[in-house]
């Protein structure tokens, strides 16, 4: 069963492609704008203007409760410190200027639950009409926190999670526990559902490495569990030579394309080599709870994921 589109365009008697009226006013498209169009084996893709400001991301604080083997804190010395309240005055100002709002995007190096203004800054920006989204390690998502953010309101909250056991869990994040990030995760499903919202929307982002790939099927069976909506799948970045080792795109040309049927969760996945270390997890994860992967399809066959080498 396909997903239903948000938007509907017609073409008319002359050919024309003609987008709704809600389309236009969502994206803030003038007259005489040009749009970029690519086209893909069953799809049409149209790209915001170049001149339209999309998203906003914003680092509250570079503080952080945790030391994971994939941060950039592993080799740099910058003080830590957070945002001063003035310079966000200046940004709240700033972003009025624009029409639509872009999304503010509030994360970074940091944690920025840590910071003590993150949910007046999350209701200051939702003043303004604009999306926000947060992303959080979920240590410090107390039920508390969960409450405030969820009457701010925010619109998407995305959590950090790079393993699917306590052991591979701990192995990149150290210092966390993920029973104690899952049962944050679920007292704050449990209160959106309680006051019958259906946001914030809960995502998860997954780093992945040679360490953990093997576990993104779990953690994607595990976040259905959870009522999670979107997976972002991530490389990581290298900062150190350790970490050069582990990454999977030494020869990915192209990221996948998967189009999720509906009711089943958005997965968004990066340039990843398809070979004997991630072949089998990414196979088992796109093909596993009705979830249907094209672009893996076509590099396996109909039968499932052949042996390399």
């Amino acid at each position: 069963m396909k997903r239903k589109p948000k938007f509907q365009a017609q073409v008319d008697d002359e050919g024309r492609l003609v987008l709704p009226g809600e389309m236009i006013s969502h994206f803030g498209l003038k007259p005489g704008i040009q749009i970029g169009i690519d086209d893909g084996e069953n799809y049409l893709r149209l790209h915001r203007p170049i001149t339209h400001l999309a998203k906003v991301y914003i680092e509250p604080t570079n503080a952080c409760n945790l030391e994971c083997r994939t941060c950039i804190r592993n080799i740099w010395d910058e003080p830590i410190g957070q945002m001063d309240s003035k310079v966000f005055d200046r940004i709240i100002e700033g972003l009025k200027a624009f029409s639509p709002e872009p999304t503010v995007f509030l994360g970074g190096f940091g944690e920025p639950l840590s910071h003590p203004g993150i949910v007046d800054m999350v209701a200051r920006v939702k003043a303004l009409g604009a999306p926000v989204e947060l992303i959080t390690n979920g240590t410090l998502l107390t039920q508390e926190m969960s409450r405030r953010l969820i009457e701010a309101p925010l619109d998407m909250l995305w959590v950090s999670l790079d393993g699917a056991t306590p052991e591979s869990y701990a192995d990149v994040r150290l210092g966390a526990a993920l029973p104690e990030v899952l049962a944050n995760l679920k007292c704050f499903r449990d209160l959106r559902m309680e006051a019958q919202l259906l946001k914030p929307e809960i995502g998860i982002v997954f780093v992945a490495m040679k360490r953990n790939i093997h576990d993104l099927p779990s953690l994607l069976q595990t976040g259905s569990r959870l009522d999670v909506a979107r997976f972002l799948v991530t490389n990581v970045l290298p900062y150190t030579e350790e970490l050069r080792k582990e990454i999977l795109y030494s020869r990915a040309l192209m990221d996948m394309i998967y189009q999720p049927p509906l009711l089943v969760p958005h997965v968004k996945l990066p340039k990843i080599d398809v070979d004997q270390i991630a072949r089998k997890s990414l196979y088992e994860a796109l093909c596993s709870e009705g979830q249907r992967c094209g672009a893996l399809h076509r590099a396996y066959g109909r039968t499932g994921p052949k042996e390399v080498g």
